[in-house]
């Protein structure tokens, strides 16, 4: 071979090792956003159960009581559900619609006499009420 064939498959060796290291660097990078994505998503769910649990256990201390509360309509760009369920003594879910994101808390501080209604409402809602009548259900609520 001639010199000049050498730099050319030198130069072509160089820029397909480029390559492989840009693409190395954009699927890691990728991972990492997934990651962080799901514990950020996490975090505002722990933030939305607080919320309508606090709701749930406020109008658990009154009679014919409903709360209206205010909630984001997507979470790091996802639609997701807020359940409670009688199980357990209560329990509030929040999870994304494929579930491939999911808390599960119990509900504290309820005493026996107030029983939970299984009920859920879908975030897009962006207001939910916290009724209670003889059970305590969550609902959509309308805007006013």
């Amino acid at each position: 071979m001639m010199k000049g064939q050498y730099r050319i498959i030198s130069e072509i060796i160089l820029f397909s090792i480029g390559i492989l290291i840009t693409f190395y660097v954009i699927v890691n990078f990728n991972s990492v956003e997934d990651t962080i994505t799901d514990i950020t998503l996490y975090d505002q769910f722990e933030g939305v159960s607080d919320l309508v649990s606090e709701a749930i256990l406020k109008a658990s201390q009154t009679d014919n009581t409903s709360i209206r509360i205010g909630i984001p309509d997507t979470l790091s760009n996802q639609i997701y559900k807020i359940s409670i369920k009688d199980a357990d003594g209560g329990k509030i879910i929040v999870n994304t619609l494929d579930n491939s994101v999911r808390i599960e808390r119990q509900l504290f501080n309820i005493n026996q006499d107030n029983v939970i209604n299984n009920s859920e409402v879908v975030s897009t809602a962006q207001y939910i009420e916290v009724i209670k009548g003889e059970t305590i259900s969550l609902r959509r609520s309308s805007v006013v």
